[in-house]
């Protein structure tokens, strides 16, 4: 697990009230039956946890067909905060995920922040 953040005390945490983690979690290879098992309870997380995502969803491979992962935007700045979403999620505790990586995300513009923040 990666965790991308600045020590200097100037990290985008420190300088936008909007920021949080966005995670990229690549699952292990042949997922499909380990997701279809847990996927009822992890929609059922999703739900729990709405209030704490800006946006999450499954990545797909090039043909669109195959998820090979999922994304998180979390509204969080802490990154314990944000491993206790992730850890917490069922695909998580199932094993789909063969690495999770954590950034420190400025959602800055676009119809998903209602234009641009500046």
């Amino acid at each position: 697990m990666n965790s991308s953040s600045s020590a200097s005390g100037n990290s985008v945490h420190d300088r936008h009230d909007q920021s949080g983690y966005v995670v990229f979690c690549r699952d292990v290879p042949h997922s499909a039956t380990l997701r279809e098992q847990a996927t009822a309870a992890h929609l059922a997380y999703i739900e729990t946890v709405l209030d704490e995502l800006n946006v999450a969803g499954p990545l797909y491979d090039e043909s669109g067909t195959r998820t090979v992962g999922s994304v998180f935007s979390l509204r969080t700045k802490s990154l314990q905060k944000a491993r206790q979403l992730i850890e917490n999620d069922p695909y998580y505790k199932a094993g789909v995920f063969a690495s999770v990586e954590y950034f420190p995300h400025l959602p800055a513009a676009g119809k998903y922040v209602g234009g641009k923040i500046w």
